[in-house]
């Protein structure tokens, strides 16, 4: 846990069970950590939980292995691209309601003064850990509902196909480029007034 603390920069509830969210989905669909393009994730929030699934499973946004699928939800599915398995899990609502708790609070903690805002922060960090300390104590069965997933394949990887952008000189991938005025542009160029 402590390189995955190091990558996320603080231990708290979330990161902890993203942690043992993508071990679980290593453990029952690949048998150990990918360096490849072979596990897929597809987050569905964009929070902590996504760190510590990153860190565990190796998917990167670089690698066209993470996905985000934003629908607020605590959950993410997983796919084997060697063997089409899949599976989605999600944390159980006892245990999101009591990691909400320490997030809640930490949004509080950013609204302090600065200067008062260390003590606080400390404080907040430390019940993160306990709350991740009594998560390290249970069962992959209490803390997660693990279902099958509807197959997922990543759509094909963009075409490295590029233009130089006619007002800011960017390089674009062509598929980006859209129309203005005669010029190709890139798509900020496209909905900034002329």
């Amino acid at each position: 846990m402590e390189d995955a603390v190091d990558f996320h920069g603080h231990l708290c509830p979330m990161s902890y069970l993203g942690v043992r969210m993508g071990r679980l989905a290593l453990k029952k669909l690949v048998r150990g950590r990918e360096r490849g393009v072979r596990l897929i994730a597809v987050v569905e929030f964009q929070n902590c939980l996504a760190d510590g699934i990153q860190y565990a499973t190796g998917a990167t946004f670089g690698k066209n292995t993470l996905f985000l699928r934003d629908c607020g939800k605590f959950a993410a599915s997983f796919y084997d691209l060697a063997t089409e398995k899949s599976m989605r899990i999600r944390v159980g609502n006892e245990v999101v309601e009591e990691s909400l708790i320490f997030g809640t609070e930490g949004q509080e903690v950013k609204k302090l003064p600065p200067n008062d805002r260390k003590e606080a922060a400390r404080r907040i960090l430390e019940k993160g850990k306990e709350i991740a300390e009594r998560f390290s104590k249970m069962s992959d069965e209490e803390l997660f509902e693990v279902t099958q997933a509807p197959y997922f394949k990543p759509a094909e990887e963009p075409s490295l196909k590029h233009v130089v952008c006619e007002e800011c000189g960017e390089i674009v991938l062509e598929e980006f480029i859209k129309e203005k005025d005669g010029k190709k542009v890139c798509i900020e160029c496209e909905s900034s007034p002329a």
